[in-house]
């Protein structure tokens, strides 16, 4: 009995010995294999990121309905999948939909927004990048708004939009995009291996020449005409863009630099429309009165229509002429009769609507070869002849 005893206790001895033993090295095989289920489950069911960034405005961020933040916005916490996202200010919005990437093997596919929201889907700009696995070979994807951009990789010209790559190393490039009267456009940019980098860009039209010029025989009215349809179609979204334009990056005026203050007190098209100077159209004449005194203007016109005012242009201008001051005045020279006809129109046959004095002094309100328009009165306005009259700047 004690031999079978101690037999007996001997090998239960090395029966719990080798369950201890085959324990541990289940468990190891659990961590093992099981860390390696644990890391394909975390990298098929990954996070992804987001960041989201708006230029001159703060905005909210809104996915598949919901708001979960405030720009600028980062998320590296997002889980996989198509997604809408929608971006929104008070007066603005953009919305676009993008394919989440999950995480693998500790790389975080980030999907980037950045947007300038401006005044309407043509006065704005932005940019949006996004992975996808590379099943096409390429490594880069570009597509721009308007098309035909040319595309630069460090400085150095690579091709037109749309583009595509499959010759670009894994690593990081800062990338630009620049279309002839636009806005050109620069990012950062991260290739990854085994997968291609999409980007689409939209960039935003100068609303204003680099350098507006002022119509010949006039020291108010500048002429910002264009021969792009995109923005002469709306000049009620062109004339809000100078003014966005004029707020965020500056007008170039009278050989002054990047002026942010508010440079036109009014716009006029080349459809007759009179503008407000923040881009608002105005119709009825007591508005166009009570807008007071017009500094300097600017003219929207198409250049297919010629140089100078359309006629539409030159009726609506005369509605608000006795607000617009060129500053100039007119001085009434010496006349045989001690005093100088007023006109309705800028010639011998128009009529006689007033008269003023030799030695006075007036607003000069429009000029043309002859004749000259001055301000009476704030009622009363007319064309007085050039031959007896002297400019004053």
């Amino acid at each position: 009995m004690a031999v079978t005893t101690i037999i007996n206790n001997r090998e239960n001895k090395y029966s719990t010995a080798l369950i201890y033993v085959l324990g541990i090295i289940g468990i190891g095989l659990v961590v093992f294999f099981g860390g390696k289920v644990i890391e394909t489950i975390l990298n098929k069911n990954g996070k992804a990121g987001l960041t989201v960034e708006t230029v001159y405005s703060q905005a909210e961020v809104i996915i598949d309905g919901e708001k979960i933040g405030e720009t600028p916005y980062t998320s590296k916490d997002l889980k996989p999948g198509n997604k809408t996202i929608t971006i929104k200010t008070d007066s603005r919005q953009y919305q676009t939909t993008a394919n989440f990437i999950p995480a693998d093997n500790g790389t975080l596919h980030v999907v980037a927004l950045i947007r300038d929201l401006g005044v309407s889907d043509t006065f704005s700009s932005g940019q949006e990048f996004w992975f996808e696995k590379n099943g096409s070979g390429n490594t880069l994807r570009m597509i721009s708004e308007p098309s035909g951009a040319t595309v630069y990789i460090d400085g150095s010209e690579v091709g037109k939009t749309p583009f595509s790559s499959d010759n670009i190393s894994p690593g990081n490039y800062t990338i630009a995009i620049s279309h002839p009267n636009y806005e050109s456009q620069t990012a950062e940019i991260s290739i990854q291996k085994g997968y291609v980098l999409n980007g689409s860009i939209k960039l935003f039209p100068y609303p204003v020449s680099e350098k507006p010029s002022l119509f010949e025989n006039s020291s108010n009215l500048y002429d910002i005409s264009t021969d792009n349809p995109l923005i002469y179609s709306d000049t009620e979204s062109w004339a809000k863009a100078v003014v966005y334009w004029n707020k965020t990056r500056g007008l170039n005026i009278d050989n002054s630099l990047g002026i942010k203050d508010q440079v036109f007190d009014f716009f006029l098209d080349y459809k007759g429309n009179i503008f407000n100077k923040d881009g608002n159209i105005i119709k009825s004449d007591e508005d166009r009165k009570a807008m007071g005194e017009l500094k300097k203007g600017a003219y929207l016109g198409k250049l297919s229509e010629g140089k100078g005012l359309t006629k539409e242009a030159s009726e609506a201008l005369s509605t608000i002429s006795g607000n617009v001051s060129l500053g100039k005045t007119a001085v009434i020279k010496q006349t045989p009769n001690g005093w100088l006809r007023v006109r309705d129109s800028g010639s011998l046959s128009g009529k006689e609507i007033g008269k003023v004095n030799t030695g006075e002094k007036y607003p000069v309100l429009e000029e043309k070869s002859g004749w000259i328009k001055i301000k009476v009165s704030s009622t009363l306005t007319g064309w007085v002849s050039s031959e007896y009259t002297s400019i004053e700047e």
